[in-house]
């Protein structure tokens, strides 16, 4: 068993810590362990929840968000421009991070997105390289449909862009429900396509997400099940959780910081490791990675300053530039024989699921209740005038960011801003994204739905977000969560985008065939819809929250331009301390983030698989 304890690890010379047993972290310790030479040692905060239902189970999405067993329960700022709203900022807490309590759906962002990473500085980071990991990370599992529902489904994925070998299993629910082939078609009565295979670089259209469930057991693929617990009898792993890291030890090597191991606290006790003989990597995630650099005097110095840490690298990068996906829910009660969540209520209903899915693996909860989404470019939400009105907003000047005032902030935001102007402009690059979920979405802004009452949401999510937030230390104790502020609409664009695509979830609703089984709507509520857009504006900035998909924290990118970690994603002034999450990804990408999270775990073992057979 690779599980250890501090006591255990007093003579052992790892070659490589991993700070965060999440998505990328496993994946990079299971790739690296692969060599029976090299120790790894991975040090997590939460602990290995092993076989839980409430994890396992397709059917039990959301349940451990804001669970304090498996959610760190962060909350941001208050948001100004969005009434003054403290928002709940989940994370993943345990072995598999997010990979944990993520809804299950498993995308890929689009070729001109990933070729915009080399665009940015960093050379090998492209769409051909990128997808081999992505296909790495996968095994692929065929459904079980006809081929001409495949194709009323937009569910027909192509064999050439998927893995058949990788420790993610990735299949599509066995529920195909009316509602779901209804948007599709209203969809496409107003001009947008089916793509049944978005895996392949092309990622606007309608399609039927492929999820992170294991099809023969019907249980959630995930970090710990994929890439930990088949590899739990290496006794090069070793894994040590509860221990929450507190400090990257530093010493000098040259002109450059060489770390050499990790201050931590376990049962209250302060512990060190300082006897790595390769690299230390972080890998705590976009809301948790710039804290870690922060507390190891790794940032602004006007911001550590303020907590009394001393500056070992000026990097003031670290914990800006968060991006993340925003969105409200949209619902609408609906004429339909489809059993939705909202049928779940009546206990005979309930108890039949529960027995599908004990003995046949079938059922509502062998999926998830979201399997349809539209997404949508920058022309189906707007005119012309409306894109050119979008593309002038993105210009550091028109944000409300740090960058206005550090030169290479700035510039690193000025190149963003160019690729998101091509994106803007291009009609096959999404800018929004719906999400269907059958039933009412279990929002705390939702309204109760009624007894025997059928409904359907549409989330509508902003995917490419102008808006720039930040991630620091708000203490010296790093036990204390970070001050997360996502900076909502401090680009006005974002809101003007975010308005236009709750207008295009509600004509959906009104176009047949999908209008001919809507029969009320709930959200928005009658007064905001009275008020036309107006309305539509205020309910978004009451109601807005993120998708769960931060990046961009830790930027990979040149720094003169800003970055914090260069192509091999080593942290700048450093020789052996890197960043292996998504706080890497400069840009926020269409797509949701885990696919993106096992790839870079994929790409990181490569990487340092390659600097070991050069030593």
């Amino acid at each position: 068993m690779p599980f250890v304890t501090p006591e255990e690890l007093a003579n052992v010379q790892p070659d490589y810590i991993i700070v965060g047993g999440g998505t990328s972290g496993l994946t990079l310790a299971a790739r690296l362990t692969e060599d029976p030479n090299i120790t790894v040692l991975v040090v997590e905060a939460g602990i290995h929840h092993g076989a839980t239902e409430l994890i396992d189970t397709p059917g039990f999405m959301g349940r451990t968000i804001a669970n304090p067993t498996f959610d760190w329960t962060f909350l941001s700022v208050p948001q100004k421009r969005a009434n003054d709203r403290v928002v709940l900022q989940p994370r993943g807490k345990g072995l598999g991070g997010s990979s944990l309590n993520n809804f299950l759906g498993i995308f890929r962002p689009s070729k001109v997105e990933i070729d915009a990473l080399e665009e940015l500085g960093n050379p090998g980071w492209n769409w051909d390289n990128f997808l081999h990991y992505l296909k790495k990370s996968e095994t692929l599992q065929v459904p079980d449909i006809s081929p001409t529902n495949a194709l009323k489904y937009a569910a027909k994925p192509d064999p050439e862009y998927h893995g058949t070998e990788g420790p993610i299993k990735n299949s599509f629910g066995p529920v195909w429900a009316e509602m779901h082939l209804k948007l599709f078609e209203a969809a496409e009565a107003l001009g947008i396509p089916r793509n049944p295979e978005t895996g392949n670089g092309r990622n606007d259209g309608c399609m039927t997400s492929l999820l992170s469930v294991d099809a023969t057991t019907a249980k959630r693929s995930y970090a710990a099940s994929a890439y930990l617990e088949p590899n739990l009898d290496r006794k090069n792993l070793l894994v040590l959780t509860e221990a929450y890291v507190t400090k990257i030890l530093l010493e000098d090597d040259g002109d450059l910081k060489r770390a050499v191991g990790i201050q931590y606290l376990r049962d209250g006790k302060p512990l060190r490791i300082d006897t790595v003989k390769r690299d230390v990597i972080v890998a705590g995630g976009t809301l948790q990675t710039p804290q870690t650099l922060e507390l190891s005097g790794i940032g602004n110095p006007s911001i550590l300053s303020k907590f009394g840490i001393e500056t070992v690298i000026d990097l003031p990068g670290v914990g800006e530039n968060l991006q993340d996906h925003v969105g409200v829910t949209t619902i609408v009660e609906v004429n339909t024989t489809d059993e939705t969540v909202d049928t779940l209520a009546d206990p005979q209903i309930l108890k039949k699921h529960e027995e599908l899915y004990k003995h046949t693996k079938m059922g509502m909860f062998a999926t998830v209740p979201a399997p349809a989404f539209v997404f949508l470019s920058a022309d189906a939400l707007g005119s012309p005038e409306d894109v050119a009105s979008w593309k002038e907003h993105a210009h550091a000047q028109n944000t409300e960011v740090l960058a206005n005032a550090v030169p290479s902030l700035k510039s690193g935001l000025e190149k963003q801003y160019k690729v998101q102007q091509k994106l803007l402009a291009d009609k096959q690059q999404s800018q929004a994204e719906l999400l269907q979920f059958a039933g009412r979405q279990p929002l705390p802004y939702a309204p109760p739905g009624e007894p025997g009452k059928r409904y359907t949401s549409l989330f509508c999510a902003l995917t490419h977000p102008l808006s720039r937030g930040t991630v620091h230390i708000a203490a010296a104790d790093p036990l204390a969560p970070p001050a997360i502020d996502p900076n909502y609409f401090a680009n006005a664009a974002d809101l003007a985008l975010a308005v236009r695509i709750v207008q295009f979830a509600l004509k959906v609703y009104a176009t047949p065939p999908l209008a001919g089984h809507v029969t009320k709507t709930l959200l928005p509520p009658a007064d905001a819809l009275a008020k036309g857009e107006e309305g539509i504006r205020d309910y978004v900035k009451a109601n807005c929250g993120p998708v769960y998909h931060p990046v961009g924290t830790a930027a990979m990118m040149p720094r003169e331009d800003g970055g914090v970690v260069d192509p091999s994603l080593k942290v700048y002034g450093t020789s052996n301390l890197r960043v292996v999450d998504c706080s890497i990804m400069p840009l926020e990408l269409s797509c949701h983030i885990q696919s993106i999270a096992y790839a870079i775990g994929e790409k990181a073992a490569d990487i340092l698989k390659a600097e070991i057979a050069r030593a």
